[in-house]
């Protein structure tokens, strides 16, 4: 028979992350950047009663979680569109706003998904480097890619895997250089960083941003994100996503986040103002070269990265390993809590890896 498969899809490799076997078997899990605890004891409980009035039937409706998220991200309902995790949101802004040949900018290394939709709608990708001395974000070289065939431009703020980030400062020199072209901002890391591009939206009609619920309110597997746009963009993406793409498990999920915020605040302080300096400190006393990060992970370079790995691993420890261009030989590591800081930190003694 004949091959009826794109020959660009033919071409790709299948994006696989190590995410099989890992849940449930003791390990403590530093290697997704997931919430290294539940969010409360009670979320289970209210979905449970959500379970039981016997819904499950109908097809989910979503007007009232529109105007929730859009009270927390400080815009209108309008600048709103929910989606199944921001990889779908991922997903409908190359789908909406690029095709075959148009050239997308993403600088580099960063999110896997933003490669695979680009190879899926047969983009041109340009990928200008972080700076290799402090994995800073690459402005002049981004600046100096842009041009009139330039359809996009991908940032991921924080950066994943590097953890750095961009200022609005830096962001609004793109902008001031892309009028006919969209800037997509990915902002999964917000609640970590602080760090968004919201107030430039009115400024800039060409702005795109996606955030999620999976990592800092912890409903990683409800699948559950969201993308603030001008109100014109939205409805041009509204055509792209599907009626009922999300559950409503995950839409009351979300309510219950929202209405019990301190669940948040708590969890965010104790990561980034406690746990974090704790991490920082113990890899600066042992001269272990790391790279300032304004997310919940951070990426470490030892001398025998598959060393430590392995040594994390059988401790029932995972991390995830980077081999991208400039980061190759660094461990990502996810910061959790208190505890579990000091844990990897005891364990990470025992290898003596200074």
């Amino acid at each position: 028979m004949k091959n009826l498969v794109n020959n660009n899809i033919l071409k790709m490799q299948p994006y696989n992350p190590p995410i099989e076997g890992r849940a449930g078997l003791g390990y403590l899990l530093l290697d997704f950047n997931e919430r290294t605890e539940p969010y409360d004891k009670y979320i289970n409980q209210y979905l449970k009663k959500c379970l039981n009035n016997n819904t499950l039937n109908i097809y989910p409706a979503y007007k009232n979680i529109y105007e929730k998220i859009a009270k927390y991200a400080g815009v209108k309902k309008d600048n709103i569109l929910i989606t199944n995790g921001s990889g779908q949101a991922i997903e409908i802004i190359f789908k909406t706003f690029t095709q075959k040949n148009d050239q997308v900018i993403i600088p580099s290394p960063s999110f896997a998904r933003f490669y695979q939709n680009a190879n899926i709608s047969n983009n041109i990708i340009i990928t200008p480097q972080y700076n290799k001395s402090d994995l800073s974000f690459p402005l002049n070289k981004v600046l100096k890619n842009i041009t009139s065939k330039t359809k996009m431009i991908i940032i991921c703020n924080p950066n994943n895997p590097t953890g750095t980030s961009l200022s609005l400062i830096e962001i609004e020199q793109i902008l001031q250089k892309t009028k006919n072209s969209l800037v997509y901002i990915d902002e999964a890391y917000f609640e970590f960083s602080n760090i968004t591009a919201v107030p430039l939206l009115k400024k800039y009609p060409n702005l795109v941003i996606s955030r999620t619920f999976s990592k800092a309110f912890g409903l990683a597997s409800l699948r559950i994100g969201y993308i603030i746009a001008n109100e014109k963009l939205i409805k041009e993406m509204q055509k792209v996503r599907g009626p009922y793409d999300i559950n409503t498990l995950g839409i009351k999920a979300v309510e219950y986040v929202l209405k019990n915020i301190s669940g948040l605040k708590n969890y965010v302080d104790e990561v980034m103002t406690k746990s974090k300096p704790i991490l920082e400190k113990y890899l600066t006393q042992k001269n272990i070269k790391y790279y300032n990060s304004n997310a919940n992970f951070v990426l470490i370079k030892p001398t025998n990265p598959k060393k430590v790995f392995n040594h994390l691993k059988t401790n029932n420890i995972l991390t995830r390993p980077r081999i991208d261009s400039v980061i190759e030989g660094t461990i990502r590591i996810t910061i959790g809590t208190i505890k579990q800081t000091k844990k990897l930190i005891a364990i990470l003694d025992k290898l003596n890896i200074c």
